[in-house]
């Protein structure tokens, strides 16, 4: 660019300024403009507003993080934030929780780019996105026949008579389908903190907001092996316990439920894992029992939906 161009240009950017900031008439470059616009008091109005908003910035599970980031970034350059550790304490304020601003502190803490930084945060926020949380709404496939873990308004003809739990559909449905991980019975947990395996949780069926329930000395219609029912009542029936599936007595029952994860879930109360087979219903919806206690295929479940 020749020097005439670095003046027209200058000269239209001083147009630009705002009338109630002094420009000197002998402003012959970039650098000397952007050093008048910092001494005046609009510059520090503007980098305290973009501070505040710094502070106030936070990066939700749902939000597009190539947008978040853009914006981190503007905010620390209005705010003259250069500094890569104070960049780095910025960044983790903004996180969701305690526990995803703790991974992340543990991850970049020893490193020196910040290009470094941004990659580790959006992994760390991948992963976030992936766990299961008390509130969470999800459909739970059964693995080896493929249907989702459903209920509605039809009491059982036998047994306890309670309403109905099976599997229905290959293809997941919000009116059937979908159930809302919470705590177990008389225990609290903030909604939006990460399950953890060997859990004692409930699953609410969202529809009909009754709880995904067993109980000793009731035969299922089909096989004749423990019944699994919806109730809408609240009792200790109700609880299952959250391990992942293993082939062996051996549990890996360390880190957080992700949605990849292979599950098993034992109710608490009889020690019976949640099964289901292709034992068919009259309206060809599959049984959905709890039977044994070890390590059988028809006892692994996973999450093909999370919301």
């Amino acid at each position: 660019m020749g020097i005439h161009e670095q003046a027209t240009i200058l000269n239209i950017a001083i147009l630009r300024i705002d009338h109630n900031i002094p420009i000197p008439k002998d402003i012959n470059s970039f650098k000397s403009l952007i050093n008048v616009l910092k001494d005046h008091v609009t510059h520090s109005v503007f980098r305290a507003v973009s501070l505040e908003k710094l502070n106030k910035l936070k990066c939700e599970r749902s939000i597009d993080m190539s947008e978040f980031i853009a914006k981190f970034n503007s905010l620390c350059s209005n705010a003259n934030i250069t500094n890569r550790e104070e960049k780095k304490d910025y960044l983790l304020r903004s996180m969701p929780d305690n526990i995803v601003r703790d991974v992340l502190r543990n991850r970049i803490e020893k490193l020196n780019s910040f290009d470094k930084v941004i990659e580790t945060f959006k992994d760390v926020m991948l992963e976030h996105r992936r766990q299961v949380r008390y509130g969470s709404k999800i459909a739970l496939k059964h693995v080896v026949t493929g249907r989702f873990l459903s209920s509605k308004d039809i009491r059982y003809d036998t047994g306890s008579k309670q309403y109905m739990v099976y599997c229905s559909n290959w293809q997941s449905d919000k009116r059937t389908d979908f159930w809302i991980v919470i705590p177990s019975h008389k225990q609290y947990c903030k909604p939006g903190n990460p399950v953890a395996f060997n859990s004692i949780i409930e699953l609410k069926h969202q529809q009909t907001s009754r709880n995904l329930h067993s109980h000793g000395g009731i035969e299922s219609p089909i096989t004749k092996q423990q019944e699994v029912t919806c109730y809408s009542g609240t009792d200790n029936n109700n609880n299952w316990q959250l391990q992942r599936h293993s082939t062996t007595n051996k549990y890996d029952n360390s880190g957080y439920w992700m949605i990849d994860d292979t599950i098993s879930l034992r109710h608490v109360n009889t020690k019976k894992l949640l099964s289901s087979h292709d034992f068919l219903f009259d309206d060809g919806n599959q049984e959905v029992t709890c039977h044994s206690y070890g390590h059988e295929e028809n006892n692994k479940w996973c999450i093909e939906v999370l919301e």
